[in-house]
Formats: structure tokens, sequence, C-alpha cells
């Protein structure tokens, strides 16, 4: 409870959402602390190339159409949560890689704000507006230790009450980020920013392009892109209630 009211206080006063532009910095070694402890091997880019991709983002987008954007919540000197996205111009469409916070404040609001700060970024990226933002979760089905599935379980929650839209039809498996790493299998959610009645078959292909293609940078024609492709369903996916 008393954490609860530090945060509160937090929020309201004194936490800044500040893109990260120094990949040397004490802000940029907190946030890679965060984000060592948040994600297992198997999910996490190795350091160095984010500290890429920190660097170039500096100088401006990372290429033609794709800018990279890695933002901390921060409270003094103290680096309390990380959001990183990339926004692609040609789809209008954000994807979503990496959302944490320290373990002190996880299911104390701190999420809910990173993610809605998050959101608001995006909607600043264009002229046009953008679409949404797509990302993948861990299958709670997946994963054999109880604990995990339930943390799993309720990762896809938090995104659902924060008007996030699940798609567990589609078959998402993604490949290795190394070669001593296993393939993950994923589901995918989405964020839409446009008001309509529903997500169909075509808006659900533009993801799963957007996390395949230009994320992992497979082939349409590997095994990852035409599992993913066969396994959509007709089904016209709105947020929940």
């Amino acid at each position: 409870r008393l954490e609860t009211k530090r945060l509160e206080a937090l929020v309201e006063e004194s936490i800044s959402f500040i893109e990260l532009q120094d990949a040397d910095g004490g802000l940029a070694r907190q946030a890679f602390a965060i984000y060592e402890a948040s994600f297992p091997p198997a999910e996490r880019d190795p350091i160095e190339d984010l500290v890429e991709l920190i660097q170039r983002s500096a100088l401006g987008r990372v290429d033609q159409e794709t800018n990279f954007r890695f933002f901390v919540g921060v409270s003094g000197e103290e680096v309390l949560g990380l959001a990183v996205y990339t926004y692609h111009a040609r789809l209008r469409l954000g994807y979503l890689a990496y959302l944490a916070t320290t373990a002190v404040f996880r299911s104390q609001g701190l999420g809910s704000w990173m993610f809605t700060q998050t959101i608001d970024r995006l909607r600043q990226e264009a002229e046009e507006p953008p679409l949404g933002m797509c990302w993948e979760v861990e299958r709670p089905s997946d994963i054999q230790d109880a604990h995990e599935s339930e943390l799993a379980e309720r990762r896809i929650r938090f995104y659902q009450r924060n008007g996030s839209i699940l798609f567990p039809d589609v078959d998402l498996l993604t490949p290795a980020l190394a070669d001593n790493l296993p393939e993950v299998h994923y589901h995918l959610m989405y964020y839409p920013l446009e008001n309509s009645a529903g997500i169909g078959a075509e808006q659900v292909q533009s993801l799963i392009d957007l996390i395949l293609l230009e994320g992992y940078g497979v082939s349409r024609d590997s095994h990852y892109y035409q599992r993913a492709i066969r396994s959509i369903s007709e089904t016209v996916y709105a947020r929940p209630d």
C-alpha cells in the first residue's frame, strides 16, 4: 500500500517519459539492467544491437522508413521502466518490442502509465495518423512452469485491460535470436488507433508482415510466414468490453 501511494505521487509529480539517446550514460545502464531482468534470453536482442539502434536513432531514422524509439520512465535519476518500439511509415504501424518496469513497481499502475505514454508518442510519429501498434506475447499454454504460465496470462490481461486485442488463432512462430537459443511461439496482439468496428483478415496479415518480414527478417516462403498466414481466420476481432 505504501508503494502504491508512492507510485501515485511519482506519476502525478515527477515521472518523466524520456527518449533515450545516450547509450553510454547512467540512464541507459539502468534501463539495460531492467531489460535483462525482465526478459529471458530467447526473447531479447543483444544489448549491443540496442546500443547501435539508439546511436543511429539519435541521428534520425534507422532506415528510410523506420523510426526506432527507446523511452524510459524516470524519477529524478532513477529509471523505473522502459518502452521500446519501431514505427514503420510504409505500413503506418508501430511494433512494440519491449515494455517493462522495475520489479518493485509491477502491478501497481506504472506499466499502464508507460503503455499509455508509448501509444501517445506513437500518435505523433507522422502527419498521416498511424493505424496502431502490434507485438507478440508468450503463449501461457506453452509454458510448463505454473507460475510463469500465470505471469504470461497476466501480461495478456494487462494489455487487454488497456484496450488491446488478442488474436488467439494466429500461429506466430518466430526464429531463434541466436544459434544457441530456441524458436519461440507467441500470440499476436494489437492496439488499434483507428475507430473501427473490428480487425479483419487483411489487417491481421499486415501485422504478421510487420513482425515476421520486417522485424525478424524472414522471407515470404519461409515456414514461419506460411504457417502464420495459413492460421488467419475470417473472424473479425474487436476490443474486449
